[in-house]
């Protein structure tokens, strides 16, 4: 019986030996301490039944307006008076989850002289929900756009249309550069034994609650801008929407 222990562990040992990933099992508990044994992957997956609106179409920028470019001198009679997109960080089908009564709406800001952008609210049947204006802060890049803390919640189960207006004057103006797309609020609370942002994301993204998945990665992503992991995850995630990675760095 002795020997037949032995063998056994002589057998074990060199399995692992052989094959050493399977000792990496257990996902990380903190996103500070990403390695290059992280297992967790992000993706979204999306839902089965998004009911998403028959009127949703590709979130579009107008350049009407005439916000300028932070451009060097030298190059400026060269600039085109086209302006660059303000992307939103949303699936290609225009249309995401949330469990949030008031979500975080992410958009790709090119440089620009602009100091504010209007984060506008409707409903799906064109009533007015509710308007914040929003200072910009970075000069360009990842802006969060939320609704303030004294409008009024998403209702669960309704379907909203959110727009970000880049605000190129004094006030906002029919002709600025805007964007929209749509968000509905479903009732998914969040699940149990996941503590960290990584893991949110990568369980909201398992459930196609995008908004949600997409805000807990950017969390992660800006805490080690740095992590060759991370940047890889955070690539995988937007183009398992749909979306370049290469748009949103």
């Amino acid at each position: 019986m002795l020997n037949n222990y032995k063998l056994l562990n002589l057998i074990t040992l060199s399995l692992l030996l052989l094959n050493p990933s399977v000792i990496l099992t257990e996902p990380i508990n903190n996103p500070s301490t990403t390695n290059d044994r992280t297992l967790i992957r992000v993706l979204f997956k999306p839902p089965p039944d998004d009911k998403k609106p028959d009127q949703t179409r590709g979130a579009g920028s107008r350049h009407d307006g005439q916000c300028s470019i932070d451009t060097p001198s030298e190059n400026r009679a060269n600039t085109s008076s086209h302006q660059p997109d303000i992307i939103p960080l949303i699936p290609s089908s225009n249309f995401g989850l949330t469990t949030a009564e008031r979500p975080i709406f992410w958009i790709n800001l090119p440089e620009t002289s602009a100091q504010q952008v209007v984060l506008s609210i409707k409903t799906e049947g064109k009533t007015h929900h509710s308007q914040t204006l929003i200072s910009i802060t970075e000069k360009s890049g990842l802006i969060a756009l939320q609704p303030s803390p004294d409008s009024p919640p998403l209702e669960v189960g309704k379907v909203y249309q959110w727009a970000a207006v880049l605000v190129c004057g004094e006030r906002p103006s029919p002709n600025d550069p805007a964007i929209s797309a749509w968000v509905h609020r479903v009732p998914l609370s969040k699940p149990r034994n996941i503590s960290t942002p990584l893991e949110q994301a990568a369980w909201y993204g398992e459930q196609g609650i995008w908004y949600d998945a997409l805000t807990s990665l950017v969390q992660v992503k800006r805490s080690q801008p740095n992590n060759e992991n991370l940047i890889n995850i955070w690539a995988e995630f937007l183009e398992s929407a749909g979306l370049q990675a290469t748009s949103f760095q």
